[in-house]
């Protein structure tokens, strides 16, 4: 809703942190927790593709462990395209949302 309607009562109360494109970065609620916090969701719901298999095998795991390192480049390149496109306003942003996809780890 916050990108269609800013206004809406369902996001009005999120802070946002405006830039000089005219567009606003969100930097409460998921959007202040990790600059990417979804991406850890999507990790841990392919967690939970592979626990149910048990332990006594590897390879269920590859899935978790090969999407683990596509995330992190797709963040790498995110973070590279957001500095390109938002400058110092990203610079702003990364201080005040420090950590990339999980909370107070990384």
């Amino acid at each position: 809703k916050f990108r269609t309607n800013p206004n809406d009562p369902a996001v009005k109360h999120l802070k946002t942190l405006p830039t000089e494109r005219g567009t606003q970065l969100l930097i409460s609620g998921w959007g202040g927790i990790a600059r990417h916090v979804n991406y850890f969701g999507d990790w841990v719901m392919a967690w939970s593709w592979c626990l149910p298999c048990g332990f006594d095998h590897i390879i269920p795991y590859f899935y978790a462990i090969y999407f683990a390192g596509l995330l992190i480049h797709r963040e790498m390149r995110d973070e590279h395209a957001c500095k390109i496109k938002y400058g110092k306003d990203w610079d702003k942003y990364c201080k005040k949302v420090p950590y990339h996809i999980v909370p107070f780890i990384y």
